[in-house]
């Protein structure tokens, strides 16, 4: 990596450094002047986000708004050694054009909007606000907070198949830093209607965006109109003192409108998160998979309850399920687990929910017995697994669950693996998938299950599951399941 700066520091040296576009605020335009800068996305040259840059500006007709795009960044990658000379550059040719301001914007798209908002850390007096289109701010080195020097707007397309994962956990932790610093509105996370992550540009977007990305159903210049109407609001009310008190109220509304719509969006996110984990060290998911494992009805699980802990992986070799009964035909089940979930030096290419839950629950031989119910035959995680996507399923937007019906790949669930001792569920790789075909991909779990009369008694009578959660199944359905996808 530092061979890797140090080549684009000599290249910046010898002057293959990124530049500026210059252009200048519409004729129709009036008011005070304001800059605003583009950083561009990975592989994608500067001059694409043109018509994204001039929609914003028609939709700020009330400040004479200079705009620069940078572009020529070494090999269309933007980094950290050549960001301050790229604004710099737009900041001198547009003050050599007219600018009479210090007074500066910034956008970033994808990679743009990570060096972006690193850069700016260091650099709060360069702008006034930042806007991460396609991007966000990454939890690093074990950071939660987004607190942040300037005001920041995160706005996702509803169809980005790179980024939409993030909002949710975005949502959260933007609102948990307005409350912190008691300034509410200064970090908006916004859900773009229809829009993916290749439209924030235009013209020809790379392979590796558009086989992640997610089908929209409109237009690049409709995209552009509404991820700029998102943008335009959120300067005007940062900058309040630049518009009209007409134009205030009319981009306070539309940020609204905005945030209600991303609330909504984010509501089935909400409620899948909060089965991997309650908040209190519990997965209610567990609780709902000791049910399913018994195959009983309601009545007959009447005196049935199930507590479930969630532990760190250290611990989870020793826990044990435990099943205890203070009166006849009575039963507490104790289960134990642990959501894993995925990691990434940069905080990049994941998805938020786990991947899997390791999960220890009391063989249904055992609680049957102690409820007084007939044996049965065994059922397997699959069965979980199942319902967990069929819960999926139905927490989904109609408008989602449609979509996915008709281009998602399905997922088909297949039978158990039982690798036949403790190590071998312990250490799996968890849920395991394997591609089909175009349209399907089989998914099967690793399981582990010693009997009753098992010659450990300490471990006797256990079924070890590794589960798919209704999170990750959800986001299969809005996300992984589309990508790459066409209409």
């Amino acid at each position: 990596m530092n061979y890797l700066w140090l080549c684009l520091a000599l290249a910046v040296k010898r002057g293959q450094a990124a530049s500026c576009t210059i252009n200048a605020p519409l004729e129709t335009s009036t008011g005070s002047d304001l800059g605003f800068i583009m950083i561009p996305g990975a592989q994608i040259p500067g001059q694409q986000y043109g018509p994204l840059v001039a929609e914003i500006q028609k939709q700020l007709p009330g400040v004479r708004l200079w705009t620069g795009v940078t572009s020529g960044w070494l090999g269309n990658f933007p980094n950290p050694i050549e960001i301050a000379g790229a604004v710099d550059d737009c900041v001198s040719k547009a003050q050599e054009q007219g600018l009479h301001t210090t007074n500066v914007y910034m956008a970033g798209h994808s990679l743009g909007g990570i060096m972006l908002e690193t850069w700016i850390e260091n650099n709060p007096d360069r702008a006034a606000g930042i806007v991460l289109l396609g991007s966000y701010l990454p939890d690093l080195f074990g950071s939660h907070e987004n607190v942040f020097q300037v005001p920041v707007l995160t706005a996702v397309g509803e169809l980005d198949g790179l980024t939409v994962s993030f909002v949710f956990r975005e949502w959260q932790e933007s609102q948990e830093a307005e409350d912190l610093i008691g300034m509410p509105g200064r970090f908006p996370v916004h859900v773009i209607d229809d829009a993916n992550h290749g439209q924030v540009a235009s013209g020809s977007i790379p392979e590796f965006v558009t086989s992640q990305d997610i089908p929209s159903p409109i237009s690049f210049e409709e995209a552009h109109s509404r991820y700029a109407t998102s943008v335009a609001a959120f300067i005007t009310v940062q900058s309040q003192e630049l518009f009209t008190d007409e134009e205030v109220s009319a981009a306070e509304s539309t940020m609204e409108n905005l945030h209600e719509y991303t609330s909504e969006f984010l509501v089935p996110f909400a409620a899948a998160s909060a089965m991997e984990n309650d908040g209190t060290d519990s997965s209610p998911w567990m609780i709902q998979g000791q049910k399913i494992l018994l195959d009983a009805t309601e009545e007959e699980l009447a005196n049935l309850e199930v507590v479930d802990f969630v532990v760190p992986f250290a611990d989870l070799g020793d826990a044990k399920p435990q099943v205890n009964s203070t009166s006849a035909c009575q039963a507490v089940v104790s289960t134990m687990c642990q959501p894993q979930y995925e990691s990434n030096v940069a905080d990049a290419d994941i998805l938020i929910s786990a991947k899997v839950i390791k999960a220890k629950f009391k063989l249904e031989d055992v609680v049957r017995e102690t409820l007084c119910l007939e044996e049965v035959p065994r059922r397997q995680c699959m069965d979980i697994n199942i319902q967990a996507f069929q819960t999926a399923l139905e927490l989904a937007t109609d408008e989602a669950r449609e979509r996915f019906e008709a281009i998602g790949t399905r997922l088909i669930f297949s039978d158990d693996n039982d690798p036949g001792w403790g190590p071998g569920w312990e250490y799996s790789s968890g849920l395991h998938y394997k591609k089909v075909n175009e349209t399907h991909t089989d998914l099967h779990s690793t399981c582990l299950i010693s009997p009753p009369d098992f010659f450990i008694p300490s471990a006797a009578g256990m079924h070890y599951c590794d589960l798919l959660s209704p999170f990750r199944a959800l986001e299969w359905i809005y996300i992984v399941g589309l990508q790459g996808k066409s209409l």
